[in-house]
């Protein structure tokens, strides 16, 4: 099959929807192990941001901010944002297992980002390494999340 080929093990997309979107999941497919002999070039430690943008998500953005606990706070503090002079909130941190049964795998985003209920035009999938190889193939990549009926994403 095709894949998107990073030139290194780190890497990142930007995914702008038509329509603003409460994004709850994000998935990733990479060739099942037994079928492909690269397994070391599927991705790894991966990262998914929200832009955020309007009043509503910039007033829950700021209180998530300064009383994030656990993973969160960790990952405001450890990890730069996709692009300057934008507000950005680490929407999940995680590992795709290559050696996992299932090779498509799904991950929730933050319960305190879920509870927060924000919508995002814009998210940014950070890819921070893969299983050892000198590039990564990144194969399928699949946000999911409630489309907010009747709204536009935002002008930056």
């Amino acid at each position: 099959g095709a894949c998107w080929h990073l030139p290194e093990q780190h890497g990142q997309i930007a995914v702008a929807f038509r329509d603003v979107v409460c994004v709850t999941h994000v998935m990733v497919d990479h060739i099942q192990a037994g079928l492909t002999n690269t397994t070391e070039n599927a991705p790894h430690k991966l990262l998914l941001w929200g832009m955020v943008n309007g009043e509503d998500n910039l007033v829950k953005y700021h209180f998530l901010r300064n009383s994030a606990t656990g993973t969160l706070r960790e990952l405001f503090i450890a990890h730069t944002v996709p692009a300057l002079g934008m507000s950005f909130i680490p929407l999940l941190s995680f590992d795709y297992d290559i050696h996992a049964t299932n090779h498509t795998q799904l991950f929730p985003i933050h319960d305190s980002v879920m509870a927060a209920n924000m919508d995002f035009g814009v998210v940014v999938l950070v890819i921070l390494g893969n299983w050892g190889g000198e590039l990564t193939c990144l194969y399928r990549v699949g946000i999911y999340g409630e489309r907010r009926s009747g709204l536009q994403p935002r002008p930056v």
